[in-house]
């Protein structure tokens, strides 16, 4: 099942390194390749999915957790340690 849903991620993979709240050119896309190095390499790294609940309860990275894109902002969800690594991902372009 994980490698079925890393495929169609490629496109929708962004790491975040969070130094502060402003995104400040922070945003970058990375492959499918090297989350995995990071997952292997037990990087501490928080994965999100952004999908709604309904979309994560049908298949999500096991691991992930799931702030729907429109909740994002407000969220309590995210991380307090502003320096752990955030990873984005839902399904892709549409």
């Amino acid at each position: 099942m994980k490698k079925k849903l890393l495929a169609p991620l490629v496109a929708a993979l962004v790491l975040m390194g969070f130094a502060s709240v402003a995104w400040a050119g922070a945003v970058k896309e990375i492959s499918v390749s090297q989350l995995k190095a990071k997952l292997d390499a037990k990087e501490p790294l928080t994965l999100i999915n952004s999908l709604s609940s309904i979309e994560f309860a049908a298949g999500h990275i096991p691991g992930s957790i799931n702030i729907p894109f429109e909740k994002m902002k407000a969220s309590k969800l995210l991380p307090q340690d502003k320096s752990r690594l955030l990873v984005f991902y839902c399904m892709g372009r549409k």
